[in-house]
């Protein structure tokens, strides 16, 4: 009943309110007894399954001898920061991508070490940009600026904790803060641009072939090169996307087990898409504080139907990332990890982000990863100087001119809105 008792606390304090109220029209007064009864039951059989054939696992949670043990290892934390720039008449890009060494027990000047491993500072727009490639017409340049965004924030990411473990042969574990593998064929469409010879070279620390200066074949070798060091990467990620790839994969293990016979099989199915619920939603009341998930691989490259023709060869042999979901304490959601397929020594470092997540009371995540958050951001009042910076020069320089259709046009485009007071009507 433990399993139970864990959903209707959670059901009480009104964790799973948006997704009861998805079926409230159905489901009428009974909604919240017949959510308990029919996800509780769903629960209890995972959770029975899943202990019974040693696919839960714990890591121990023993502070003071944890951390003494680790006296003197250096453990590296990588996440990076995007600036939010609103400029008219451009299209800036500026990230940066800070790491943070810690040596626990070292109580000299080497304990912390804070870095900016990349940084990318450019305007999408600009004829001759320093990181995409423009094509020879510029009107065919890409449309979707925010996707030129995210995969320069994704590739990025990785290539500092690539240089990282190039830095700092005495860093034998790095956490990144997000997902280790991100789907790459999004960023494959046909115009999609290359990257400059410059920002691959940058990125992946060697010259690159113009061949492979694209997003997918390059971020695909960076990520080959961090599987092949010595240290081990792990991905943790923060929120929960909603997804329900893990829990739909232990299903089909259910069932082809012969502990999940078709028809509930194809019943708890429906279950979850009605109600909506998530791994991590799910395994929040099936795991225990400390606990975690035998490790699955997961494909991040999948469907596979969706590839575009071009780079179907290099989506083919992306590596796959061993996924878990760890819960740090019972008041916690869990969150999960991720780290190559491949990987054996997986305990110790459950153990260590497990440490590094009780540091601080009623947190739950890895604080190394906070700091290094914080130390990676582009602060908001920065950003907001900038435009500011930027509007001002526009506006001087349009008013610089003897030409009143020009400074109404910079006006407008200046406005915050149609209802500025730019606009209000004449006396």
């Amino acid at each position: 009943m433990e399993v139970h008792d864990r959903l209707e606390s959670k059901v009480t304090q009104g964790d799973f309110l948006v997704n009861m109220l998805r079926v409230a029209r159905s489901d009428g007064p009974r909604l919240e007894q017949a959510f308990i009864e029919h996800v509780g039951n769903l629960a209890e059989k995972l959770s029975h399954f899943l202990r019974s054939n040693g696919l839960i696992r714990k890591a121990e949670y023993e502070p003071a001898k944890f951390w003494a043990q680790q006296k003197g290892r250096a453990f590296g934390f990588v996440d990076g920061g995007v600036a939010s720039i609103d400029l008219p008449g451009a299209s800036p890009l500026g990230i940066r991508v800070g790491s943070y060494v810690v040596r626990p027990g070292d109580e000299t000047d080497r304990r912390e070490e804070f870095n900016i491993e990349f940084s990318i500072v450019d305007d999408l727009y600009a004829e001759s940009p320093s990181t995409f490639a423009v094509p020879d017409d510029l009107e065919d340049r890409y449309g979707d600026r925010a996707k030129l965004r995210d995969a320069a924030r994704i590739i990025s990411e990785i290539a500092a904790a690539l240089a990282l473990i190039r830095r700092r042969s005495d860093v034998k574990t790095v956490l990144v803060h997000g997902p280790l593998i991100n789907p790459a064929a999004p960023y494959g469409p046909p115009g999609f641009p290359f990257f400059t010879a410059d920002t691959a070279e940058n990125l992946f620390g060697a010259p690159v072939p113009s061949e492979k200066r694209h997003f997918v074949p390059l971020y695909r070798d960076i990520l080959e090169q961090v599987k092949a060091c010595s240290a081990q990467a792990f991905g943790v990620v923060e929120r929960d996307g909603g997804g329900r790839v893990l829990l739909l994969r232990v299903l089909e293990e259910m069932n082809r087990a012969g502990d999940l016979p078709d028809k509930n099989y194809a019943a708890g199915d429906a279950l979850l898409r009605k109600y909506d619920l998530s791994d991590t939603q799910i395994l929040d009341v099936v795991l225990g504080p400390g606990e975690y998930l035998e490790p699955k691989v997961v494909p991040r490259q999948e469907p596979s139907n969706k590839w575009p023709k071009d780079w179907e060869e290099s989506l083919k042999f992306y590596p796959n990332p061993l996924t878990t979901y760890l819960k740090p304490s019972e008041t916690v959601r869990p969150f999960r990890v991720e780290t190559f397929e491949g990987t054996e020594d997986y305990q110790e470092a459950m153990t260590l982000i497990l440490a590094t997540a009780r540091l601080l009371p009623g947190y739950g995540f890895p604080v190394a990863l906070d700091i290094v958050d914080k130390y990676a951001k582009v602060p908001s009042w920065l950003s907001r100087e900038i435009g500011a910076g930027h509007k001002a020069v526009l506006l001087r320089k349009a008013f610089e001119q003897d030409d009143r259709r020009l400074q109404e046009y910079a006006i407008k485009m200046l406005s915050v809105s149609s209802r500025d007071w730019f606009f209000r009507p004449k006396a």
